[in-house]
C-alpha cells in the first residue's frame, strides 16, 4: 500500500510539473499538439491526473515542446521512474520471437508466430507434414485484397478487420494476403494496447510497415486502449499509405466494441476507429457453401494423393456440422475433450484450472490470466483430496495445458497441435500469463447461469485482478447476480486502482440501509480520480438523485472543477448540466470560466456542445471567451462538424461566424470534392457570402477530384443553387464521368440523376454503359436500387450487361434482408433464370441466425414461389431454447453470499472497507 501511495505521488507531482511548464509557455493545446505531433486524447492524458501513466516519450516530447532544458528534464524522468508500477516478484522472461519484432520482414514471419491455427493430424498417422495446409481462396479473401490493394501504391491508409466466430481462418486469410501482397513490408506485432500505444507514441507506424493486430480485443479492452485507439485513427485518417489489419469475434466483440449508448462510453475510441473512414470490416463465414465444399473435395483428394490426410480428415470430420475449417484446427476436438469432464482428457487438477480460466473470461476478466490467480481458483474448486500439495503444482500444470506435453510424456493438446492454454505474446521480463482456447471460450458456456462462479474464483478474482477495467466488468457481473457484497469489494478495488467513471456504480448501490452513515458514498466522493467529467458527472447525478448531501459536500471541496479534463468539451457541457441541475452553481461558473479558457477548441463537433450548452446556462461570459477561441482555433478540416459550428456561431455571434468561414473558406483543401460541397451548403445556408465569394475565387470545379461520384454529384446541386452554371459545365467539361470511380452502385446512381436532370445524354449514357460493366456487384441492396433505376429508365440493354456479370453467383448473400430485396427486384423483372440461381445459394449460405433477417427473407422466398428455398432455409434457423433464461430467486435487498444463499443484513461499515 505504501509502495501505491508513493507512485500515486510521483504521478501527481510529474503532471504538476509538466501543467506548470504549460502556465509558463503559455501554448495552447492546439500548439502543442502541432509541436508534439501527439493526439488530444495523449496529450490530455499526460497533462490530467488519471490512471493511466504517460510513457516517458509521451513526457519527454511535452516537456521539449514548452521549452525544458536539461536540467528539468533530469528531474522530470526521476518522477517518471517513480511512476512506473514495481515489478512483480515473480516473473517469467517470455522470448516473443527471438529478433526485434519492429524490424522482421513478414517473409520472414512464419505462420506460427503469426498465430496461424496449425492443422491437427488425423490419427493416428506419423506427420511430417509443413505446417500449413493446401489454401483455399474465398470471397472474403478476394475482399482482403481489393482493400489492401490501394494502399500498397501509395494510396489512402487502411485497416482491415475480419470479423466471425473462432477457427474460422481469419488469420489464415490475413497471413495469405500479406504474405502474396506486401512480403517485402516490415510487420509491427504489439502485445497488448500498451506495446501498441508505444509503437504509435514512437512513429514506428510508417507507410513501409503493416501492423498485425491478430485477436484485436487484446489492443481494444483494458488500460490505454481507448488512447491507443484514438491515436491509431489519427494516423489512418491523416496519413498515407498505412495498412493495418487485424480480427475480432463478432460475438461479442465486434458487437460489443461498436454499440453506442453504455454509460461513460468505455469504448468510444475504439468505434471511431472501427468505424472511421480507414475501416473495412470483412466478414468470415463458419462453413462452406456448396461450392466451397466441391472446391475444398478436390483440393484434399491432391493433397491425399501426395501423402497429407489433414484436409480429408477435417472434410469428414465436418460432414455433418458443416463446420470444415474449425476441424481442421482440432477446435471441435477439443471442446469434446474437454466436456468429456475431469478424469478423462484431461485429469481433474488440469481441467479445474481450464474452467476456472473460462469462468473467469466469462464473468468479465478479459485480460490474460496470473498463475496465481488460475491456481487459487482451481485449488478452492476442487475435492479436498484432488488438491495438489506441491505448492509450485500449478507451474507444471500450465506447462502441460499450454505446451501441451506433461512431465510424463503424456499429452494435452489435441494430436499434438492445439492446446487448451496459451501463453500470450508479452515484453521481455513480464510476469507469465495465460489465456484459454478461443474455441473453447467461445463454445463453452457458463454451467450455472443463474449463479456463476465458483466460491473460490470470485476470491482469487477480487485478490489478483489487477486491471481497472477487468474490476469494472466483473463487479457489474456480480451486480448484476445479486453478489451484492462482492461488487462492492470490486468497485471499491476499481477507484483505488484509478478506474475514473466507476465510483458513481459504488455509491448507487450503497442506498440508505447498506450505507445508513453514509460513509461509503463519501469514501467514494474523496477517492474517485477528478480527471474524467464523465466520472464526476456520474457520481454528481447519483448524489443529487439518492440526497447524500454529505458525500455531495466531500466531492464539491475537491474542486472537481479545477481539475477535470477541460480538453473533452462534449463531456465538460454534460457535466455542467448536471452540476447546474444539483445547484452546484458556483462550480459550474468555475468549471465553464476555466473550460472556456483553458480547454482544447480545435474540436468543431464538442464546441458546439458546449456552446450551445454554455447559452441554455445563461453563462454569457464563457460563451464568448469559447467562442472568439474556436472561430480562431477550430479545425477547419473537419467538415463532419464545421457546419453546425457555423451556424451555432452565426446565430449567437455573428462576428465569430464570419471569422470561422474565411478561415474556413481559404484554407480547405480546394481538391476534396467532399469538403468543398459540405464547406459550400453551409454558407449558403447561413448566408455567409463573403465566404461563399472567396471560396468560388479560388475555382473549386477546377481543382476538386473527381473521383468521388457522389461528391460530385452533390458539388453540383450545391453550384447550382448558388447559380454557378458555368462552374458546373466547368465539372462536367472534365470528364466526371469517364474518370468517377464507379464501384459504388448507390453514389453511380446519384450522379447519373444528376446527370439526367441537367440533361447531360450523352455522359448519362456513357456512365450508365460503364456501371453495368464495372460496378461492384457484392452489394445486393445497393445493386437491387440501382438495377430498379435503370429499368424505369427503360435502359434494358444495361441491365442485361449488369445481370450477365453472373450477378447470382457473385453478389454478396450473407445478409438476408438485403439479397432478399434483390430477390424480389429479380422475379418482378421476370429474370427467372437469376432468381432461381440466387436462391439455391441463398438456401445454403445466407446468414440465418438474426430471427428477423431469417423472417424477411422466408417471406421473400415465399413470395416469389421459391418454396423449396424457403424450406431449405428453415431447417438452417437454430432453434432457441425458451427454456434458456434461468429462473432465478428475486435478490433480497441484501443480495447473495456466493455460495448462492442469501445473504443476511450488511453494511459499507461491516464490510471493513475504507
Amino acid at each position: 500500500m505504501e509502495r501505491d501511495e508513493a507512485t500515486s505521488r510521483n504521478r501527481a507531482n510529474l503532471r504538476e510539473q509538466l501543467q506548470d511548464l504549460r502556465g509558463r509557455s503559455g501554448l495552447s493545446m492546439q500548439q502543442l499538439r502541432l509541436r508534439t505531433g501527439l493526439s488530444r486524447t495523449t496529450l490530455s492524458q499526460a497533462l490530467n491526473h488519471g490512471p493511466k501513466q504517460p510513457s516517458w516519450a509521451t513526457v519527454a516530447a511535452i516537456a521539449k515542446a514548452f521549452g525544458a532544458g536539461p536540467k528539468v528534464l533530469d528531474e522530470l524522468h526521476d518522477l517518471w521512474k517513480g511512476t512506473q508500477p514495481p515489478q512483480p516478484p515473480s516473473v517469467v522472461s517470455v522470448d516473443r520471437t527471438g529478433a526485434d519484432v519492429h524490424q522482421q520482414f513478414i517473409a520472414d514471419v512464419g505462420p506460427q508466430a503469426l498465430e496461424v491455427h496449425r492443422a491437427v493430424l488425423a490419427a493416428p498417422d506419423p506427420g511430417g507434414y509443413p505446417f500449413l495446409t493446401p489454401y483455399m481462396p474465398r470471397r472474403h479473401d478476394d475482399e482482403i485484397r481489393k482493400h489492401l490493394a490501394p494502399t500498397l501504391s501509395g494510396g489512402e491508409s487502411v485497416l482491415v478487420m475480419l470479423t466471425g466466430d473462432s477457427a474460422t481462418g481469419k488469420t489464415r486469410a490475413l497471413f495469405e494476403a500479406l504474405a502474396d501482397l506486401a512480403p517485402h513490408r516490415r510487420l509491427l506485432r504489439p502485445s497488448g494496447a500498451s506495446d501498441l500505444l508505444q509503437l504509435l507514441l514512437r512513429a514506428l507506424f510508417d507507410p513501409g510497415t503493416v501492423l498485425w493486430l491478430n485477436e484485436a480485443q487484446r489492443f481494444f479492452y483494458g488500460h490505454d486502449a481507448e488512447q491507443a485507439a484514438a491515436e491509431l485513427r489519427q494516423r489512418l485518417v491523416t496519413t498515407a499509405g498505412l495498412m493495418a489489419v487485424g480480427t475480432l469475434w463478432t460475438d461479442p466483440y465486434w458487437e460489443e466494441l461498436t454499440r453506442p449508448g453504455r454509460t461513460g462510453d468505455p469504448h468510444g475510441q475504439v468505434r471511431g476507429l472501427l468505424d472511421c473512414s480507414a475501416a473495412r470490416r470483412v466478414m468470415v463465414p463458419d462453413h462452406f457453401s456448396d461450392a466451397e465444399l466441391t472446391r475444398w473435395h478436390a483440393m484434399a483428394q491432391a493433397a491425399e494423393v501426395d501423402g497429407d490426410r489433414r484436409l480429408v480428415d477435417a472434410l469428414r470430420a465436418g460432414a455433418a456440422d458443416g463446420l470444415v475449417v474449425q476441424h481442421l484446427s482440432g477446435g471441435p476436438a477439443l471442446l469434446a475433450a474437454y466436456q468429456s469432464g475431469p478424469g478423462s482428457h484431461f485429469s481433474h487438477v488440469e481441467h479445474a484450472v481450464v474452467t476456472a480460466a473460462l469462468e473467469a473470461r466469462h464473468l468479465g476478466h478479459r485480460s490474460p490470466l496470473s498463475a496465481g490467480l488460475l491456481a487459487d481458483a482451481a485449488a478452492g474448486a476442487l475435492h479436498p483430496r484432488r488438491r495438489p500439495s506441491d505448492e509450485a503444482w500449478a507451474d507444471g500444470v500450465l506447462k502441460a495445458l499450454s505446451t501441451g506435453e506433461r512431465d510424463d510424456g503424456r499429452r494435452t493438446d489435441i494430436r499434438h497441435t492445439l492446446t487448451a492454454m496459451h501463453r500470450p505474446l508479452t515484453r521481455f521480463g513480464d510476469e507469465a500469463l495465460y489465456e484459454p482456447a478461443d474455441y473453447l471460450v467461445q463454445h463453452v458456456r457458463p454451467q450455472h447461469k443463474d449463479r456463476p462462479g465458483t466460491l473460490s474464483l470470485w476470491h482469487a478474482l477480487l485478490a489478483h485482478t489487477r486491471d481497472a477495467d477487468d474490476l469494472v466488468e466483473l463487479a457489474t457481473t456480480a451486480r448484476d447476480h445479486g453478489y451484492l457484497t462482492q461488487a462492492v469489494r470490486l468497485w471499491h478495488k476499481a477507484v483505488l486502482v484509478g478506474h475514473p467513471t466507476c465510483a458513481h456504480a459504488l455509491a448507487e448501490l450503497l442506498d440508505d440501509d447498506k450505507d445508513p452513515e453514509a460513509r461509503g458514498s463519501v469514501w467514494a466522493a474523496r477517492h474517485t480520480p477528478l480527471h474524467d467529467p464523465d466520472g464526476v458527472r456520474l457520481l454528481v447525478e447519483v448524489l443529487a438523485e439518492t440526497g447524500r448531501h454529505t458525500a455531495m459536500t466531500a466531492l464539491m471541496r475537491r474542486m472537481p472543477e479545477n481539475h477535470v479534463d477541460c480538453d473533452d468539451a462534449e463531456s465538460v457541457a454534460h457535466l455542467l448540466i448536471r452540476l447546474r441541475a444539483a445547484g452546484q452553481d458556483v462550480a459550474a461558473a468555475r468549471l465553464a470560466a476555466r473550460a472556456a479558457k483553458v480547454g482544447d477548441a480545435t474540436d468543431a463537433g464538442s464546441s458546439v456542445d458546449l456552446l450551445e450548452t454554455l447559452r441554455t446556462l445563461g453563462l454569457d461570459e464563457a460563451y464568448h471567451v469559447i467562442a472568439g477561441r474556436t472561430a480562431c482555433e477550430a479545425d477547419t478540416s473537419d467538415m463532419a462538424f464545421t457546419p453546425a459550428l457555423l451556424a451555432e456561431l452565426n446565430a449567437h455571434s455573428p462576428t465569430d461566424a464570419n471569422v470561422l468561414a474565411f478561415r474556413a473558406a481559404t484554407s480547405i483543401d480546394i481538391g476534396d470534392t467532399t469538403d468543398v460541397w459540405l464547406l459550400l451548403d453551409a454558407l449558403r445556408e447561413e448566408g455567409l457570402h463573403e465566404a461563399i465569394t472567396v471560396l468560388l475565387c479560388r475555382q473549386p470545379e477546377q481543382h476538386v477530384d473527381l473521383h468521388d461520384p457522389e461528391a460530385v454529384a452533390w458539388l453540383v446541386n450545391v453550384l447550382d443553387q448558388l447559380d454557378q452554371t458555368e462552374a458546373v459545365h466547368t465539372l462536367f467539361d472534365r470528364g466526371a464521368t469517364t474518370i468517377s470511380d464507379i464501384s459504388d452502385p448507390d453514389a453511380v446512381s446519384l450522379l447519373l440523376r444528376t446527370l439526367l436532370a441537367h440533361q447531360r445524354d450523352a455522359e448519362f449514357t456513357a456512365l450508365a454503359t460503364r456501371a453495368a460493366e464495372e460496378t461492384d456487384i457484392s452489394d445486393p441492396a445497393l445493386l437491387a436500387e440501382l438495377i430498379e433505376f435503370l429499368h424505369q429508365l427503360d435502359m434494358e440493354t444495361e441491365i442485361t450487361t449488369l445481370l450477365d456479370r453472373d450477378v447470382a453467383s457473385r453478389t454478396n448473400v450473407h445478409d438476408p434482408e438485403s439479397v432478399g430485396q434483390l430477390l424480389t427486384l429479380l422475379d418482378e423483372m421476370g429474370m427467372d433464370e437469376a432468381v432461381a440461381l440466387l436462391a439455391h445459394r441463398v438456401a445454403s449460405d445466407t446468414d440465418v441466425t438474426d430471427p428477423d433477417g431469417a423472417v424477411w427473407l422466408l417471406e421473400s422466398l415465399e413470395e416469389i414461389g421459391q418454396v423449396e428455398a424457403a424450406q431449405q432455409v428453415l431447417s438452417r434457423i437454430p432453434s432457441r431454447d425458451v427454456d434458456e433464461a434461468p429462473v432465478t430467486a428475486p435478490v433480497g435487498p441484501w443480495g447473495f453470499d456466493l455460495d448462492g444463499t442469501p445473504a443476511g443484513r450488511w453494511t459499507w461499515d461491516t464490510l471493513g472497507l475504507s
